[in-house]
């Protein structure tokens, strides 16, 4: 009688239950540790802590708590239920505080991902 093991590491979101990342092993390699799911987790741009929150879960909070829409008002909103973010009188490109903010339709989640990746934290700390 032979001993068959599988592992199987799935991270879902606490808010929503979507289901981010998962990994199958049926090989002896014992499967994906706790910090390499959370790590795979952070680069489709989801938090790990206390909680796991998916991507679209986090937009939709930013952009409940931005501090800008109680002031100034409602800002627009694109096909994918991202922010447009507010603009100076007379241009069109979204003000610096909307352009880091990720809930933002500028904010550019391929250069996050690269700065939250294992590469990124090299060249960061000057190693190449």
């Amino acid at each position: 009688m032979a001993i068959f093991r599988e592992v199987r590491t799935k991270v879902y979101c606490d808010i929503c239950g979507e289901q981010i990342v998962a990994f199958l092993s049926a090989d002896r390699s014992g499967g994906v540790s706790r910090e390499w799911a959370a790590y795979f987790a952070r680069q489709e741009g989801c938090t790990t802590g206390k909680k796991i929150i998916c991507k679209s879960c986090r937009i939709s909070r930013r952009i409940e708590k931005c501090s800008l829409q109680k002031k100034i008002g409602v800002a627009g909103r694109d096909g994918n239920g991202a922010c447009m973010g507010f603009s100076k009188e007379f241009d069109d490109e979204p003000i610096e505080q909307c352009k880091r903010c990720i809930a933002c339709t500028s904010f550019d989640w391929e250069e996050e991902k690269q700065r939250l990746s294992i590469e990124g934290r090299k060249r960061k700390r000057g190693r190449e």
